[in-house]
């Protein structure tokens, strides 16, 4: 969360330090290019356009806005909450982040990859069906990592640094203030400090967004409300040290349809080296970057038929990130090549570039 008052200090015998009210903005520039190397078809896109500010109204209260202007073609407002915090104590109110997963919490300024990984394109995936010209098509969409909501956290020290997520959300998805008799919840426990050593656990429990469903009733076709039970488990190990980062991800979603259960299961591990280079020279730094990741049950919407289907695929990216300035993401070119290994393909594999290998070219620019 956003917290830039400062905690108190007069207890550890120091002067507290007067707190800013000037607000701070930041944004993220990503584009770039693509090359399908199945059918050697290639695009050039803008996937983020970000622009945000934050600050503090009070010595306790602060608060964040943040929209993109570019993702895909719409503008949306991600973040809008504000945030109370005491000590180690922080409560926030508004439309937020649930802190499920590391993985699927990084934006542009902070993913390392030009495309995201399975966990955190797919993981909170839902589906459900509706009527288009005169009969049944599918759907399949993503919760993501935003919803309407209070989160509370609590930082504090046993013999390692621990800090405690206990979030209550809509679940209906961000700018989608839905009543409901229901709530969504999530917790989260991480244990470990920036450097060295931090695992995570992490479990959510709710229901996916209200949607539809198609029945036939007396030979025509209707659509009705579907409610689906939405269950999430999560875990994370990450080690850093100096310029070396390893992180792995484990992660399961749940969904309830009647009686049955759907199960999807994805997990990656990725890491990096930062190689300072000399003073003067054409970049700052070097990054060699791989991740594996690999997704089981994935939903998808077939392009041709309009059904949903489920894949099977492990995917290896490897890569290069050239950065321009100290701090590894906020201004870089970098250069990916994923490699997919599908174990069960997409009936429309051949049209859909879901799984087609591809290189990519990806300009970032954050402040």
């Amino acid at each position: 969360g956003v917290a830039f008052a400062q905690s108190d200090t007069v207890a550890a015998g120091k002067k507290a330090e007067p707190v800013s009210y000037v607000p701070k903005l930041d944004g993220t520039i990503k584009a770039k290019m693509e090359v399908d190397l199945n059918g050697g078809e290639y695009r050039f896109s803008v996937r983020n356009a970000r622009l945000g500010v934050r600050g503090n109204v009070s010595p306790k209260m602060n608060y964040r806005l943040q929209m993109d202007f570019g993702n895909e073609g719409k503008i949306s407002l991600l973040d809008a909450y504000a945030g109370y915090q005491s000590g180690g104590f922080t409560a926030e109110l508004g439309q937020q982040q649930y802190h499920f997963s590391t993985d699927l919490d990084r934006g542009p300024s902070t993913n390392m990859f030009a495309n995201r990984s399975f966990l955190a394109k797919y993981l909170t995936s839902y589906y459900g069906s509706e009527v288009s010209d005169g009969k049944a098509v599918d759907f399949v969409r993503t919760l993501g990592s935003r919803d309407l909501g209070a989160m509370f956290t609590y930082s504090f020290r046993a013999g390692v640094p621990m800090k405690v997520y206990a979030g209550l959300f809509n679940g209906a998805g961000s700018n989608n203030p839905e009543w409901g008799k229901k709530v969504n919840v999530i917790g989260r426990l991480e244990a470990g400090g920036e450097e060295g050593l931090r695992a995570a656990v992490a479990y959510y429990d709710g229901f996916a967004p209200l949607h539809t469903k198609v029945k036939e009733e007396n030979g025509e076709l209707k659509s009705e409300e579907f409610e689906q039970k939405m269950r999430m488990v999560g875990a994370e190990l990450r080690y850093v040290k100096g310029g070396f980062f390893v992180e792995g991800e484990y992660a399961r979603r749940y969904l309830g349809v009647g009686a049955a259960r759907e199960v999807m299961t994805t997990a990656l591990i990725h890491g990096y080296y930062k190689i300072d280079l000399p003073e003067n020279s054409f970049a700052d730094h070097l990054a060699p970057i791989l991740r594996w990741d690999v997704g089981n049950d994935v939903d998808y919407l077939n392009t041709d038929a309009r059904r949903r289907e489920v894949f099977d695929a492990n995917r290896i990216t490897v890569g290069l990130n050239v950065g321009f300035g100290e701090k590894l993401i906020r201004s870089e070119i970098r250069f990916n090549y994923e490699k997919y290994l599908p174990s069960r393909k997409p009936s429309d594999f051949a049209r859909n570039k879901l799984l087609h290998d591809k290189f990519t070219i990806e300009v970032v620019a954050a402040f």
